[in-house]
């Protein structure tokens, strides 16, 4: 009988924020010390939940073929439509992002980038990292995000093994 209150006690102690199926406890802090950011958040704390990393996405369709060629807008749409899949597929949405990596080619642009991006994400912004580069893996590409998201712990999610991918 005292093994079984124990493991209550225990079971109970564990707390809330851990138990599986809980919302995560996610804060968003923008330190007064530090300049307001404008579309991103400073500092996000995770407590609990489990945590789903998205590689970059590009405006690539699903059968690999470019989606708006010189045209940065329709790229980034493409590419947030892209990010959009990539999250249901690990359980999350954009309100669940925590960190965003954007790459893009030509700085100019970001306007156009961040009204779009407006589009899909609202609420408390990402922690977020915007960097202009020389080029991306193709010529022809003009942007590339990727983001971590953190979802609800479930029990077990089962993997179907047509989904699982050899490491490498």
């Amino acid at each position: 009988m005292k093994r079984i209150v124990l493991a209550w006690v225990l079971a109970l102690s564990a707390g809330p924020v851990f138990a599986a199926g809980q919302a995560p406890l996610v804060q968003h802090i923008n330190p007064s010390t530090l300049g307001t950011p404008h579309g991103y958040t400073h500092v996000i704390t995770v407590d609990g939940g489990r945590t789903v990393y998205i590689a970059g996405q590009v405006p690539l369709d699903q059968h690999g073929q470019l989606v708006g060629a010189g045209d940065f807008a329709v790229q980034v749409r493409q590419t947030f439509d892209n990010l959009k899949a990539a999250l249901a597929a690990g359980g999350a949405n954009f309100s669940d992002i925590v960190e965003m990596t954007t790459y893009v080619t030509d700085m100019s642009q970001i306007d156009i980038y961040r009204k779009i991006r407006n589009e899909y994400m609202t609420g408390p912004m990402p922690t977020a990292s915007l960097v202009e580069v020389k080029g991306l893996f193709r010529q022809d590409v003009m942007l590339e995000v990727s983001a971590v998201a953190v979802v609800p712990a479930p029990m077990h999610v089962p993997v179907k093994p047509a989904e699982r991918t050899p490491k490498g």
